[in-house]
Protein backbone atom coordinates (compact mmCIF):
# COMPACT_ATOMS: atom_id res chain seq x y z
CA UNK A 1 0.00 0.00 0.00
CA UNK A 2 1.49 3.43 -0.67
CA UNK A 3 2.17 5.96 1.82
CA UNK A 4 -0.54 8.48 0.03
CA UNK A 5 -2.96 5.71 0.60
CA UNK A 6 -2.05 4.83 4.16
CA UNK A 7 -2.20 8.75 5.08
CA UNK A 8 -5.49 9.20 3.69
CA UNK A 9 -6.94 5.91 5.69
CA UNK A 10 -5.05 7.14 8.68
CA UNK A 11 -6.72 10.68 8.41
CA UNK A 12 -10.66 9.38 7.58
CA UNK A 13 -9.89 7.32 10.92
CA UNK A 14 -8.76 10.01 13.02
CA UNK A 15 -11.62 12.48 11.55
CA UNK A 16 -14.35 9.70 12.52
CA UNK A 17 -13.29 10.19 16.05
CA UNK A 18 -13.15 13.56 16.68
CA UNK A 19 -16.79 13.85 14.67
CA UNK A 20 -18.27 10.88 16.46
CA UNK A 21 -19.17 11.09 20.49
CA UNK A 22 -19.09 6.98 20.42
CA UNK A 23 -18.15 5.03 17.64
CA UNK A 24 -19.53 1.77 16.34
CA UNK A 25 -17.05 -0.82 15.26
CA UNK A 26 -18.12 -2.64 11.70
CA UNK A 27 -16.99 -5.40 9.19
CA UNK A 28 -15.76 -2.26 7.32
CA UNK A 29 -13.74 -0.20 10.61
CA UNK A 30 -12.13 -3.63 10.97
CA UNK A 31 -11.07 -3.82 6.95
CA UNK A 32 -9.62 -0.24 7.71
CA UNK A 33 -7.60 -1.14 10.63
CA UNK A 34 -6.07 -4.09 9.16
CA UNK A 35 -4.81 -1.73 5.79
CA UNK A 36 -3.33 0.75 8.23
CA UNK A 37 -1.55 -1.96 9.63
CA UNK A 38 -3.14 -2.66 13.30
CA UNK A 39 -1.84 -6.22 14.62
CA UNK A 40 -4.08 -8.28 15.86
CA UNK A 41 -3.87 -7.06 19.84
CA UNK A 42 -5.08 -3.73 18.91
CA UNK A 43 -7.99 -4.64 16.44
CA UNK A 44 -9.29 -7.35 19.35
CA UNK A 45 -8.97 -4.57 21.81
CA UNK A 46 -10.86 -1.69 19.97
CA UNK A 47 -13.88 -4.15 19.08
CA UNK A 48 -13.62 -5.49 22.96
CA UNK A 49 -14.02 -1.80 24.46
CA UNK A 50 -16.88 -0.44 21.48
CA UNK A 51 -20.19 -0.31 20.55
CA UNK A 52 -20.42 -3.11 17.31
CA UNK A 53 -22.63 -3.85 14.27
CA UNK A 54 -21.31 -7.06 13.01
CA UNK A 55 -22.39 -8.15 9.43
CA UNK A 56 -21.40 -12.53 9.92
CA UNK A 57 -22.76 -13.64 6.52
CA UNK A 58 -20.58 -15.29 4.57
CA UNK A 59 -19.90 -13.06 1.43
CA UNK A 60 -19.17 -10.45 4.34
CA UNK A 61 -16.89 -12.96 6.40
CA UNK A 62 -15.22 -13.26 2.82
CA UNK A 63 -14.61 -9.60 2.58
CA UNK A 64 -12.78 -9.65 6.06
CA UNK A 65 -10.63 -12.81 4.86
CA UNK A 66 -9.52 -11.23 1.29
CA UNK A 67 -8.39 -8.28 3.18
CA UNK A 68 -6.22 -10.43 5.60
CA UNK A 69 -8.22 -10.30 8.60
CA UNK A 70 -7.12 -13.03 11.33
CA UNK A 71 -8.92 -16.15 12.05
CA UNK A 72 -8.86 -14.92 15.68
CA UNK A 73 -10.53 -11.94 15.01
CA UNK A 74 -12.97 -13.22 12.64
CA UNK A 75 -14.05 -15.76 15.31
CA UNK A 76 -14.54 -12.51 17.72
CA UNK A 77 -16.57 -10.47 14.85
CA UNK A 78 -18.77 -14.16 14.80
CA UNK A 79 -19.60 -14.09 18.32
CA UNK A 80 -20.05 -10.26 18.55
CA UNK A 81 -22.32 -10.19 15.84
CA UNK A 82 -24.78 -12.26 17.38
CA UNK A 83 -24.47 -9.58 20.22
CA UNK A 84 -24.64 -6.34 18.65
CA UNK A 85 -25.01 -3.27 20.90
CA UNK A 86 -27.13 -1.10 18.25
CA UNK A 87 -29.39 -4.19 17.18
CA UNK A 88 -32.75 -4.45 19.45
CA UNK A 89 -34.99 -7.67 19.32
CA UNK A 90 -37.45 -7.34 17.64
CA UNK A 91 -39.22 -8.02 13.99
CA UNK A 92 -37.57 -5.48 10.78
CA UNK A 93 -38.63 -5.30 7.60
CA UNK A 94 -36.98 -4.42 4.60
CA UNK A 95 -38.08 -0.73 2.95
CA UNK A 96 -37.80 0.19 -0.55
CA UNK A 97 -34.55 1.83 0.40
CA UNK A 98 -33.07 -1.37 1.10
CA UNK A 99 -33.13 -0.08 4.96
CA UNK A 100 -34.37 -2.55 8.10
CA UNK A 101 -37.14 -0.77 9.96
CA UNK A 102 -38.79 -1.79 13.37
CA UNK A 103 -41.72 -2.52 14.03
CA UNK A 104 -43.36 -1.59 17.39
CA UNK A 105 -46.13 -3.55 18.95
CA UNK A 106 -49.59 -2.48 18.06
CA UNK A 107 -52.06 -2.93 21.27
CA UNK A 108 -55.32 -4.47 20.85
CA UNK A 109 -57.84 -1.24 21.82
CA UNK A 110 -60.12 -3.51 22.92
CA UNK A 111 -62.46 -6.80 22.51
CA UNK A 112 -66.31 -7.43 21.84
CA UNK A 113 -67.68 -10.98 21.40
CA UNK A 114 -71.27 -12.29 20.35
CA UNK A 115 -71.56 -14.47 23.35
CA UNK A 116 -75.21 -13.11 24.35
CA UNK A 117 -76.28 -13.58 21.07
CA UNK A 118 -74.59 -17.36 20.79
CA UNK A 119 -76.64 -18.33 24.15
CA UNK A 120 -80.03 -17.22 22.65
CA UNK A 121 -79.50 -19.36 19.59
CA UNK A 122 -77.57 -22.11 20.90
CA UNK A 123 -75.03 -23.13 23.44
CA UNK A 124 -73.32 -25.64 21.14
CA UNK A 125 -72.50 -22.60 18.37
CA UNK A 126 -69.12 -20.82 18.92
CA UNK A 127 -69.15 -17.58 20.10
CA UNK A 128 -66.07 -15.27 18.73
CA UNK A 129 -64.09 -12.73 20.44
CA UNK A 130 -62.71 -10.61 18.25
CA UNK A 131 -59.31 -7.90 19.00
CA UNK A 132 -59.72 -4.58 17.66
CA UNK A 133 -56.76 -2.36 16.43
CA UNK A 134 -57.17 1.30 16.00
CA UNK A 135 -56.86 2.89 12.89
CA UNK A 136 -58.12 1.29 9.65
CA UNK A 137 -53.90 1.54 8.29
CA UNK A 138 -50.96 0.80 9.74
CA UNK A 139 -48.05 3.06 10.24
CA UNK A 140 -45.26 0.41 8.60
CA UNK A 141 -46.28 0.45 5.09
CA UNK A 142 -44.54 -1.97 2.88
CA UNK A 143 -44.55 -1.22 -1.02
CA UNK A 144 -44.14 -4.85 -1.64
CA UNK A 145 -46.10 -7.82 -1.99
CA UNK A 146 -43.77 -9.91 -0.96
CA UNK A 147 -42.10 -8.72 1.88
CA UNK A 148 -39.27 -9.65 3.68
CA UNK A 149 -38.68 -9.55 7.36
CA UNK A 150 -35.90 -10.09 9.60
CA UNK A 151 -36.69 -11.57 13.22
CA UNK A 152 -34.30 -11.01 16.05
CA UNK A 153 -34.56 -12.96 19.36
CA UNK A 154 -32.49 -13.09 22.44
CA UNK A 155 -32.95 -16.35 24.26
CA UNK A 156 -30.53 -15.63 27.51
CA UNK A 157 -31.28 -17.43 30.53
CA UNK A 158 -30.69 -14.05 32.50
CA UNK A 159 -33.38 -12.15 30.10
CA UNK A 160 -36.12 -14.50 30.49
CA UNK A 161 -35.59 -14.41 34.18
CA UNK A 162 -34.80 -10.67 34.47
CA UNK A 163 -38.45 -9.79 32.10
CA UNK A 164 -40.68 -12.26 34.20
CA UNK A 165 -39.84 -10.26 37.61
CA UNK A 166 -39.72 -6.34 36.22
CA UNK A 167 -42.75 -4.76 34.71
CA UNK A 168 -42.69 -2.55 31.52
CA UNK A 169 -42.52 -2.52 28.12
CA UNK A 170 -40.81 -0.94 24.95
CA UNK A 171 -37.48 -2.40 23.42
CA UNK A 172 -35.92 -3.22 27.33
CA UNK A 173 -38.48 -5.34 27.83
CA UNK A 174 -39.48 -6.95 24.84
CA UNK A 175 -40.09 -9.99 26.43
CA UNK A 176 -41.62 -12.30 22.74
CA UNK A 177 -38.30 -12.05 21.45
CA UNK A 178 -36.76 -13.11 25.15
CA UNK A 179 -39.58 -15.89 25.68
CA UNK A 180 -39.63 -17.07 21.85
CA UNK A 181 -36.50 -18.58 19.53
CA UNK A 182 -37.85 -19.34 16.27
CA UNK A 183 -40.79 -17.35 13.92
CA UNK A 184 -42.35 -20.49 14.11
CA UNK A 185 -43.92 -19.43 17.10
CA UNK A 186 -45.71 -16.81 15.08
CA UNK A 187 -48.41 -16.64 12.63
CA UNK A 188 -49.02 -13.86 10.08
CA UNK A 189 -52.77 -13.06 9.91
CA UNK A 190 -54.94 -10.50 7.46
CA UNK A 191 -56.87 -7.93 9.64
CA UNK A 192 -60.55 -7.24 8.65
CA UNK A 193 -60.80 -3.83 8.16
CA UNK A 194 -63.71 -1.57 9.43
CA UNK A 195 -63.64 1.54 7.36
CA UNK A 196 -66.50 3.07 9.15
CA UNK A 197 -65.07 2.19 12.60
CA UNK A 198 -61.73 3.07 11.71
CA UNK A 199 -60.04 0.41 13.09
CA UNK A 200 -58.76 -3.29 12.43
CA UNK A 201 -60.18 -6.36 13.46
CA UNK A 202 -59.33 -10.28 13.85
CA UNK A 203 -60.41 -13.31 16.37
CA UNK A 204 -58.91 -14.12 18.78
CA UNK A 205 -61.11 -16.13 20.59
CA UNK A 206 -63.79 -18.88 20.49
CA UNK A 207 -66.06 -21.09 22.64
CA UNK A 208 -69.02 -22.62 23.44
CA UNK A 209 -70.88 -24.48 26.12
CA UNK A 210 -68.95 -27.30 25.81
CA UNK A 211 -65.29 -25.51 25.21
CA UNK A 212 -63.68 -22.48 24.24
CA UNK A 213 -60.24 -21.62 23.15
CA UNK A 214 -57.75 -18.51 22.47
CA UNK A 215 -55.71 -17.87 20.13
CA UNK A 216 -55.82 -17.11 16.27
CA UNK A 217 -57.36 -20.12 14.10
CA UNK A 218 -54.28 -21.98 12.52
CA UNK A 219 -56.62 -22.19 9.70
CA UNK A 220 -56.60 -18.29 9.17
CA UNK A 221 -52.48 -18.67 8.93
CA UNK A 222 -50.57 -17.41 6.08
CA UNK A 223 -48.08 -19.23 5.03
CA UNK A 224 -44.34 -17.78 4.67
CA UNK A 225 -40.99 -19.07 4.47
CA UNK A 226 -37.71 -19.27 7.23
CA UNK A 227 -34.23 -19.37 6.77
CA UNK A 228 -31.87 -18.88 9.76
CA UNK A 229 -29.56 -16.57 8.94
CA UNK A 230 -27.69 -16.80 12.78
CA UNK A 231 -28.47 -18.42 15.77
CA UNK A 232 -31.03 -15.82 16.96
CA UNK A 233 -31.24 -14.34 13.56
CA UNK A 234 -34.02 -15.56 10.91
CA UNK A 235 -35.00 -14.04 7.29
CA UNK A 236 -38.93 -13.88 6.84
CA UNK A 237 -40.18 -13.96 3.08
CA UNK A 238 -44.03 -13.74 3.57
CA UNK A 239 -45.85 -15.73 0.22
CA UNK A 240 -47.66 -12.90 -2.18
CA UNK A 241 -50.18 -11.16 -0.30
CA UNK A 242 -52.28 -8.48 -1.88
CA UNK A 243 -52.87 -5.31 -0.41
CA UNK A 244 -54.25 -5.03 2.61
CA UNK A 245 -53.78 -4.72 6.66
CA UNK A 246 -51.90 -7.82 7.97
CA UNK A 247 -49.92 -8.64 11.08
CA UNK A 248 -47.67 -11.05 12.90
CA UNK A 249 -48.93 -12.36 16.39
CA UNK A 250 -47.28 -14.64 18.64
CA UNK A 251 -48.86 -18.10 19.39
CA UNK A 252 -46.58 -19.47 22.00
CA UNK A 253 -46.33 -20.24 25.65
CA UNK A 254 -46.64 -16.41 27.24
CA UNK A 255 -44.83 -15.86 30.54
CA UNK A 256 -46.31 -15.03 34.10
CA UNK A 257 -47.67 -11.78 34.44
CA UNK A 258 -47.95 -11.25 31.07
CA UNK A 259 -50.59 -10.87 28.55
CA UNK A 260 -50.79 -10.73 25.16
CA UNK A 261 -52.08 -8.03 23.66
CA UNK A 262 -50.39 -6.87 20.93
CA UNK A 263 -49.34 -8.04 17.37
CA UNK A 264 -46.62 -6.78 14.53
CA UNK A 265 -48.68 -4.92 12.21
CA UNK A 266 -47.94 -3.63 8.36
CA UNK A 267 -49.93 -3.11 5.37
CA UNK A 268 -49.14 -3.84 1.72
CA UNK A 269 -50.00 -1.22 -0.93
Amino acid sequence: MSIFKKVTLLFALFFSLATIAQETITNESVIQMQELGFDDHMIIDKINSSNVKFDASISDLSKLKQAGVSSNVISLIMQKSKHNTKSKTGIYYTTTEGKQKLIQPSVFSGTRTNAAAQKLVSGFINSKQKSALPKATSNNVIKNNRPEFTFLFDVSTADVDNMQTQQGGGDLFNWWFRTASSPNEFVLIKLTVREKKNLREVITGKGNSLSSSSGVDPKKALPFSIEEIESNKFKVVAETLEPGEYAFFYQGQVPGGRSNQSVFDFSIQ
